[in-house]
């Protein structure tokens, strides 16, 4: 009988001892200010930017941009987004945040910065006068409104000189296609674009 009490004992012990609660360390999440929140996403995203990672980079500017949209890194934030975008050529996506920031930001002091980037973006895709005409057309509408809306800013020179290229490659165009009527003797299609 003391061997079974023992052996009782024992299961009892080890029966109590694994039904006990083990105790768990909880860590409290402790949450940022939303400021501080945003001013540390584009932060992330200028290093992001430096080391290369444009889409990151992009991710997390308009990360900083939504989570405090009324403050003044918020217009900043879609500016440097488009800029990452530009940088690697994805100029869809600039074009897209460009659009964002003229329409949310119609007061903003940078706004001869993004509408020159947006033509920028149009304009690097003019490849030559055989292609769409899409692109240039768009690269010289946004060139003139920056030549006509901030004259005497650096954007609007270097908008001067695009603007030559612009005109020289639609040149081109009337004459590349002058040249296709001559071949297929349309004479006076071909008259038309000299």
């Amino acid at each position: 009988m003391n061997i079974f009490l023992k052996l009782l004992v024992i299961i009892l012990i080890i029966f109590l001892n694994s039904c006990s609660k083990k105790e768990e360390k909880i860590s409290m999440i402790q949450e940022k200010e939303l400021r501080l929140q945003m001013i540390d996403a584009y932060k992330e995203g200028v290093k992001a930017l430096e080391e290369g990672d444009v889409l990151f980079a992009a991710k997390k500017f308009n990360e900083a941009e939504i989570l405090f949209p009324q403050s003044e890194w918020a217009s900043k934030s879609i500016l440097m987004a488009a800029y990452s975008y530009y940088t690697q050529d994805y100029y869809y996506d600039a074009i897209s945040e460009l659009g964002r920031f003229i329409k949310n930001y119609p007061k903003d002091e940078r706004l001869n910065y993004a509408h020159f980037l947006l033509a920028m973006c149009y304009y690097e895709q003019i490849i030559d006068e055989k292609k769409d005409l899409g692109p240039l057309l768009n690269a010289q509408k946004e060139f003139k409104f920056i030549i006509k809306n901030y004259p005497n800013s650096d954007f609007a020179l270097d908008s001067k000189f695009k603007l030559d290229f612009i005109n020289d490659v639609l040149a081109s165009k009337e004459i590349y296609l002058g040249r296709y009527y001559i071949k297929k003797e349309k004479w006076i299609a071909a008259i038309n674009r000299f």
